[in-house]
């Protein structure tokens, strides 16, 4: 084998490999990001969730973040609610919560239960701090 062709093999090889690595690598992103929802911000206020009411589909993600210098939660446990009314959940979802969220601080949750959720700031549930999830 000639010096010329002795370095062209390998070249050759390796340029295969990184091609092939290469897709398969661009195939596992692409479905991943197919894989993972989308996320949608929801802000505190002083007294409101802003927006109150966020549509979203099974899969995407809420991030809530505390915009206020008061505390706050997001609370989706009847149980937790001054009104149990005023928290829902879907059958088949259970009830989740932030715990207390100072100022700046997020939280995150991803939606795959399907229906209507009703959520509060067990702080301020009274004061109309309220919010409603709809997951299509």
């Amino acid at each position: 084998m000639t010096d010329a062709a002795a370095s062209t093999k390998p070249l050759h090889r390796r340029a295969v490999t990184r091609l092939l690595a290469g897709l398969g690598a661009g195939a596992a992103v692409s479905s991943l990001a197919r894989a993972q929802g989308k996320t949608v911000a929801v802000g505190m206020t002083a007294m409101a969730f802003d927006p109150p009411a966020v549509t979203v589909a099974a899969g995407d993600t809420i991030e809530w973040t505390n915009g206020s210098f008061i505390a706050h939660t997001v609370t989706f446990d009847p149980a937790q609610a001054v009104k149990p009314a005023d928290v829902a959940l879907p059958g088949g979802a259970a009830p989740f919560g932030s715990g207390d969220m100072g100022e700046g601080d997020s939280f995150s949750h991803t939606f795959t239960v399907k229906g209507t959720y009703k959520y509060v700031c067990k702080y301020h549930e009274e004061m109309g701090m309220v919010g409603t999830v709809t997951v299509t």
